[in-house]
């Protein structure tokens, strides 16, 4: 049988998580062949790292999008959050006529639109997604929500290789507007969390309040469940405020007024700037409401630091 080949368009850490997933995936009678270009590769510093990592998934590196679309079946976009609409354009006018392209990325519906009607202008056929859990814990058996009048087809060819992917209609839009109301809740909780522990920690209240919590909500274990959610918190707050402000958008283009999203967004935001991403992977990632404010106030003195020395 003939390999289906597998365009992975921004090689970071979740494409190289769907990668490996669908390299295990495969069977002799159903192979696959997985190319992949970052814009990062030319790099010396920066594309070292990925071009071993796709070295050892067993992924084939390539030098432009042009080659990228032209060894690719689908190609399955999974770039930032605010180069989703600049990747498409550099996609499109090298895509092969009737390639399926398939935008991972968390984005607007209005943004969603704005890929598709490019990729469309360019021979493609583009399909929504919207990620709905994390993907390294997954890999490509992320649970994903699709939109389109292609998603079926890219559906079926997926399936072979245990895809967790469903269809949500014809419209592009539809998909991401599931995500980004659902975003509101989810990344919201993220940031009360953070906002609420640092607090009280820094008043020192913070085992009286995870007891009330507890007894208002036994269902959860609640010191667990918070040390896992600032974790997650310090290592992703940057990806996740670019995805609030998507969310933002979103809600105005619904007439609606984002105030939490808009909130939710500057607070992860500010984690971000204190550099928890770059502290956990150097030292550990937080498991604790007490690991997770010592790094906040790691991250505070530091920034205290640079500007005394400014």
């Amino acid at each position: 049988m003939a390999k289906l080949r597998v365009g992975i368009l921004g090689f970071g850490e979740a494409g190289q998580s769907v990668a490996s997933g669908l390299k295990k995936s495969a069977t002799a009678e159903h192979p696959i062949e997985i190319s992949t270009w970052d814009i990062l590769l030319p790099s010396n510093e920066k594309g070292a790292p990925l071009k071993a990592a796709a070295d050892k998934i067993g992924v084939r590196t390539v030098g432009s999008a042009a080659e990228l679309a032209q060894a690719s079946d689908i190609i399955l976009s999974l770039v930032t959050t605010e180069e989703s609409l600049v990747a498409a354009r550099q996609m499109a006018p090298h895509i092969v006529k009737g390639t399926l392209f398939l935008d991972c990325n968390s984005t607007s519906p209005g943004m969603k639109r704005d890929v598709a009607k490019t990729i469309t202008a360019g021979g493609g056929r583009s399909v929504e997604a919207a990620v709905m859990d994390l993907v390294p814990r997954s890999q490509h058996k992320v649970p994903m929500l699709l939109a389109g009048k292609d998603a079926e087809e890219l559906i079926r060819k997926l399936a072979p290789y245990g895809v967790d992917m469903k269809s949500v209609g014809d419209d592009i839009g539809a998909a991401s507007t599931i995500k980004m109301c659902r975003s509101v809740f989810m990344k919201g909780l993220d940031a009360i969390l953070m906002e609420c522990m640092v607090a009280a920690e820094t008043a020192g209240v913070t085992d009286r309040i995870v007891s009330s919590l507890q007894v208002t909500i036994p269902e959860i274990n609640w010191p667990v469940f918070i040390g896992k959610k600032l974790g997650g918190a310090a290592q992703h707050s940057g990806r996740r405020a670019g995805e609030m402000r998507e969310v933002a958008t979103t809600l105005r283009e619904l007439g609606l007024d984002p105030t939490m999203a808009e909130a939710t967004s500057r607070r992860l935001q500010w984690c971000a700037d204190l550099g928890m991403k770059e502290r956990a992977a150097a030292t550990r990632v937080p498991g604790s409401i007490t690991e997770f404010v010592d790094d906040v106030r790691a991250g505070l003195a530091a920034q205290s630091s640079a500007k005394a020395a400014e």
